[in-house]
């Protein structure tokens, strides 16, 4: 497997990338705007079309972008280095460690700087995550008014054109006439689409009772990002259905795409590895980028860096002793642990002066996935001891890794592109008596025509 196979499959697999979202939402946009315009015609499939493609874009893209942004500007004026992950500094061990084994001056230099900036390096922090969350929920909600008004307007030009009405040949209504023309109506299922409130109390909550570890991977982590943003996408959806029936259909779609997007991919693929363990004897657990390097046949042939994994396994097996796997792998940079997470994309790196690869300590080492990788090195270890011929042991686990992420995101692609459409549509049809208008112009045309007569 080459390189850039084995990073896609990586990334792929992975519950800290927005790539495996942006494929899964990619089908599930294009299955709803496929189904919008034969239900509902051009106005359906033009609304649908901006609601998922122009969400897209905003959930993928507009907290990276938001952040990037921050960095740019609030960091910049802070004089704070954006690259020094706010875990790092919580912890003073760590910090003087990342200090000391600073790969470059200038990494040393910033680190050194948020040592004596804690605080403020941990307020820039919650702010980056806080600004960038805040302005792409108004840049959602910016786009649910543009697609209503344009959808609105969609509507009046074809029921005009149908009705053979001019309405600019009629004289201009009073303001109070305006107001009850398009004023709520609160006692009937369709609101109307000028109607645009800000949406309330959905500012993330760092209560006391959220353990310190969940607030901070809720922040730094990407798909948990995305995780936040969709809660706020979702409420937004519901609290400005525009019709009865828009409201139900959004309810099971979200629930589901939710799951789907989220959770389905990791539980399907532990299946999968479970299921190749038991049946085939291989591990398929190991990152694709590692199973792709040299070092996924070396390991099965030097039983030194065997002895390596199993020596580290009993040494750092107490997590109470964090500080000492830091100074591990900043002291041992070139042993098989520390390579296994650098081509597994557990540690970062960067070249120093001379070009050398070494660890950018400014990246925080996450030790929970260290315990994993040299739980999953002893097992894939364990499991090639008994193979007759090494290459074609590796090449079979790398051919079930590829084969377990691509059914586990095939099937929620599947799920979320034909299924879920399918199945929102029906219900719709059984909604509507058998019929699959657009509710929302079935009801606005319904208002037009009492206007009109």
């Amino acid at each position: 497997m080459s390189d850039f196979p084995a990073k896609l499959v990586s990334k792929l697999g992975s519950t800290e990338s927005i790539i495996p979202l942006g494929v899964k939402d990619s089908f599930n946009s294009y299955g709803f705007t496929s189904c919008a315009f034969n239900a509902g015609g051009n106005i359906e499939g033009v609304d649908k079309f901006v609601d998922e493609f122009g969400t897209e874009i905003i959930w993928l893209f507009g907290i990276p972008v938001y952040k990037k942004a921050t960095d740019k500007t609030v960091y910049k004026l802070a004089e704070i280095s954006p690259e020094i992950d706010v875990r790092i500094v919580q912890d003073r061990n760590y910090l003087n460690s990342s200090i000391k084994y600073a790969p470059t001056d200038e990494i040393k230099k910033e680190l050194t700087n948020a040592s004596k900036n804690i605080s403020k390096t941990k307020n820039l922090a919650a702010a980056k995550f806080l600004i960038s969350m805040f302005l792409t929920m108004l840049s959602y909600l910016g786009l649910t008014k543009l697609k209503q008004n344009m959808t609105k307007s969609n509507i009046e030009k074809e029921f005009n054109k149908r009705m053979n009405l001019d309405f600019e040949t009629k004289p201009v209504r009073s303001k109070q006439d305006k107001k009850k023309i398009y004023s709520v109506r609160k006692n009937t299922t369709f609101k109307d689409f000028e109607q645009f409130t800000s949406i309330k109390n959905n500012n993330p909550s760092f209560g006391s009772k959220i353990k310190k570890k969940q607030v901070e991977e809720f922040m730094l982590n990407p798909v948990k990002n995305m995780m936040g943003l969709d809660a706020v996408i979702t409420g937004e959806r519901l609290y400005h259905a525009r019709t009865e029936g828009e409201f139900k259909e959004y309810a099971i779609k979200e629930g589901s795409f939710l799951f789907f997007i989220y959770f389905a991919n990791q539980i399907i693929q532990n299946v999968l590895e479970k299921a190749s363990q038991k049946f085939f004897k291989i591990p398929v657990s190991l990152d694709a980028k590692f199973l792709s390097s040299d070092l996924s046949s070396q390991i099965l042939k030097d039983k030194n860096m065997q002895n390596d994994v199993n020596e580290f396994s009993e040494k750092y097996k107490d997590k109470n002793s964090l500080n000492k796997i830091y100074k591990f792998f900043f002291k041992n940079q070139d042993s098989i642990i520390a390579k296994a997470a650098k081509e597994s994309g557990i540690i970062e790196t960067i070249k120093d002066k001379n070009g050398n690869i070494k660890i950018d300590t400014r990246k925080y080492i996450d030790p929970e996935k260290i315990y994993k990788l040299v739980n999953d090195l002893k097992v894939y270890i364990n499991s090639g001891k008994n193979a007759k011929e090494i290459k074609s042991f590796v090449a079979k686990v790398r051919g079930l890794k590829i084969a377990s992420t691509i059914i586990s995101i095939g099937v929620s692609c599947i799920s979320l592109g034909h299924f879920l459409p399918k199945m929102i549509y029906a219900y719709r049809n059984k909604l509507q008596d058998g019929k699959s208008d657009f509710h929302v112009r079935t009801e606005y045309e319904k208002e037009l025509a009492s206007r009109a007569a």
